[in-house]
């Protein structure tokens, strides 16, 4: 199994709901999981304006909120070699988890998956994505 078929599998597990092991916090009432989309230009792990303001709104929902994970998964299309579309998912990852550490997330709460592109995109712009999905309870 590839790499990338690997991390996929990884983020399709996390982003239905398992926490692979984080702590629980209080008990409370359930909330469902919560995921913020944010798209980027080819080949740039630069955040948009847009994708800032996104990333502000997660930020502040997870400090209002307190999940129990907050993955953030980085897609990238499939244009050009596998090695910079991985390098590139791993610096869209960070930038956005540091972004959300400067808004006062506690750095502990992440869950980073750098995928690059999915096996079955045609390299289309909606992949070069970052999904932070809010997981709350197990």
């Amino acid at each position: 199994m590839t790499t990338v078929r690997m991390g996929f599998l990884v983020a399709m597990l996390v982003l239905a709901g398992c926490t692979m092991m984080k702590p629980q916090h209080a008990a409370g009432p359930a909330m469902s999981p919560q995921t913020y989309l944010l798209f980027f230009h080819q080949w740039s792990p630069v955040l948009t304006p847009e994708a800032k303001a996104i990333v502000d709104e997660a930020s502040a929902k997870v400090k209002q909120t307190t999940p129990s994970t907050v993955a953030v998964a980085g897609y990238t299309d499939n244009v050009g070699p596998a090695a910079d579309n991985e390098r590139l998912a791993k610096q869209r990852v960070k930038i956005v988890q540091d972004a959300m550490i400067a808004d006062g997330v506690d750095p502990k709460l992440f869950l980073s998956l750098p995928l690059g592109p999915a096996d079955d995109t045609a390299g289309m712009t909606g992949d070069r994505r970052i999904e932070i999905r809010l997981t709350y309870g197990n």
